[in-house]
């Protein structure tokens, strides 16, 4: 786990939760903007990524490791005593649902970007031959999901990058896979009894990893009573790892500061 500190005065703490396959270190500049805008900044790699583990690379016993890890990080940006928001890119978003449902965290707002609710149909064509092509006597045995880094994004500078960072999983364990489905099926069958707290999802169009409608669809079962839903025109999976992010970055600035407003931390 990692804590950025504003070097400014203090106007709430950010949450960060990565997307699968990847890690935080994908969020710099992301967290460079935060600090700027008065955040301190806590995150960290999920359990199966990044620097967490060589050995469970790309796998995880239980969908629990990731709400404990959530947990965790919740607990340190709860000691500032300042606002505190969540953002979770892709998986990092279903985490952060599940986590906020389960956990009923006393947070100020919530983040999330493309969240993992349903895979992209023609990925989803592929569940039954993987069930049968990948022969194993262990769920620990990995295998090559068949999502793309370009379907994260387009951006040369971030694609040269997962190309050459060995900490990123190009494999994931049989065990992770049907976990994280399990997962994403229960998360949506009972988003009616997330908590009250404001919402903002930013979803992409031309997405190739999710189906966005139908995850928008889901998002909007939220029983909360501020709910934004965004549909953006141009960008891929990954909203923040790409050169132009000065759209959705507005869009997550006024949200947060419509929360700082509503409890008297902005004027």
């Amino acid at each position: 786990m990692w804590k950025w500190e504003t070097d400014r005065q203090p106007k709430g703490v950010m949450v960060v939760v990565h997307d699968m396959m990847e890690h935080h270190e994908y969020y710099t500049d992301l967290i460079t903007r935060f600090r700027r805008s008065g955040y301190h900044v806590v995150t960290g790699d999920l359990p199966g990524h990044g620097q967490t583990t060589r050995v469970n690379k790309g796998h995880i016993n239980d969908f629990s490791q990731y709400i404990d890890r959530m947990d965790e990080w919740y607990r340190v940006a709860a000691e500032y005593g300042l606002p505190t928001f969540i953002l979770g890119q892709g998986l990092g978003g279903l985490i952060a649902v599940e986590s906020v449902r389960m956990n009923n965290f006393q947070i100020d707002g919530i983040v999330l970007l493309n969240p993992l609710l349903s895979f992209k149909q023609s990925f989803m064509n592929r569940k039954n031959t993987l069930r049968t092509s990948v022969r194993t006597t262990s769920d620990r045995t990995r295998f090559n999901p068949g999502i793309k880094m370009k379907y994260f994004t387009s951006d040369e500078k971030f694609l040269e990058r997962y190309q050459n960072d060995e900490l990123v999983v190009r494999k994931v364990s049989y065990h992770w896979y049907r976990t994280v489905i399990n997962q994403m099926k229960t998360t949506g069958e009972h988003l009616d009894e997330f908590p009250d707290v404001p919402v903002l999802s930013i979803f992409s169009r031309n997405n190739e990893i999710i189906e966005p409608y139908l995850s928008s669809k889901y998002i909007k079962r939220m029983d909360t009573s501020e709910l934004n839903v965004i549909m953006l025109e141009e960008a891929e999976h990954s909203i923040f790892q790409r050169e132009d992010i000065e759209l959705p970055y507005y869009y997550l600035e006024n949200f947060l500061n419509t929360q700082l407003f509503k409890i008297g931390m902005l004027v």
